[in-house]
């Protein structure tokens, strides 16, 4: 039986974690983007919304982080964060 995790997101019997859209494998349970990719650039590229420059607000250089799907590109999330720090938003897959 697999489990649904969110709208792009499906973890098998054997436990893999792939796209919904394109059954590309991402991860395991734990890590379940291992094996996505992941695309750097200016925050104000995520939108009209953000168009004040990072240095007004943070002592560190910022960056637009997004996790894409490998094997169609589906955009599986997205983050402002400091550049220089690992993601700050983890998932993982718990059996209950």
């Amino acid at each position: 039986m697999s489990v649904h995790i969110d709208e792009n997101l499906v973890q098998g019997d054997d436990g893999v974690v792939s796209c919904r859209h394109c059954d590309a494998a991402l991860g395991v349970a734990q890590q379940p983007l291992r094996d996505a990719c992941v695309r750097e650039s200016d925050p104000r590229t995520a939108g009209p919304s953000v168009r004040a420059g990072s240095a007004h607000f943070a002592d560190r250089p910022v960056v637009l982080r997004q996790t894409f799907c490998p094997g169609c590109l589906t955009l599986l999330q997205s983050e402002i964060v400091p550049g220089d720090e690992p993601s700050g938003r983890t998932r993982s897959v718990v059996a209950r």
